[in-house]
């Protein structure tokens, strides 16, 4: 088992025909005519086999390499106990070798599909956030609107208030201002009168607090 070489070529095991030529005792040259004359007699085969090169002593030589179908073909030729066994143990090879692939895709397309879920969510987590923020922001745009109106008429309302207790705060010191004039003006004119001194008095009390106030 040990001695099969199996490389992989698009996804599936694949041998070469110079250690099919060493493993079955045949000189490399009579193993590629076979597989030419195998391409020859059958069109279809070709996706079987994958023609190529290698380097040896700087220089390059031809070689294929096979799937489990192109070594089945090839092999059908080779008779003999020893080839038998040879076969066998391709056939082993290539079984193990499958084994492994599918493992190793099942495996792969694990994380696949964990990292495709995994993004899915991060997509889904971000559409959900965008949905949730725009949602508030349409209502803070509302609320914008509504308290805006509400603030231009508040600021107006003030606005005029404050003119307004601008122009009372004037009338009523001009108001004060002519109370003390008026009180200062009747007690000239009821100074030296008794009658209007008592008068001027009580009007006096009267009056006294609105003029503290001054």
């Amino acid at each position: 088992m040990t001695d099969i070489i199996l490389s992989t070529q698009n996804g599936e095991p694949v041998a070469s025909s110079r250690d099919v030529a060493k493993r079955f005792g045949k000189e490399h040259k009579h193993v590629l005519a076979a597989i030419r004359q195998i391409l020859v007699a059958e069109n279809s085969a070709t996706k079987f086999f994958h023609e190529g090169t290698f380097e040896y002593r700087g220089q390059k030589f031809p070689e294929y390499l096979m799937n489990r179908d192109g070594f089945s073909m090839l092999a059908m030729g080779f008779t003999g106990k020893e080839a038998v066994q040879w076969k066998l143990k391709y056939i082993e090879a290539f079984n193990q070798m499958e084994k492994q692939l599918a493992a190793q895709h099942k495996s792969q397309r694990a994380v696949q599909d964990a990292n495709i879920q995994s993004a899915i969510d991060r997509v889904i987590g971000a559409r959900q956030a965008l949905d949730k923020n725009t949602a508030f922001l349409d209502e803070c745009r509302k609320a914008r609107e509504e308290n805006k109106a509400v603030y231009l008429t508040a600021k107006a309302t003030y606005s005029k208030d404050c003119n307004t207790v601008r122009t009372m705060e004037t009338v009523v010191r001009m108001a004060q201002g002519n109370l003390s004039r008026a009180i200062d003006d009747l007690t000239i004119v009821a100074k030296g009168y008794p009658f209007y001194a008592a008068l001027m008095n009580s009007l006096l009390d009267e009056l006294a607090p609105a003029k503290k106030e001054d």
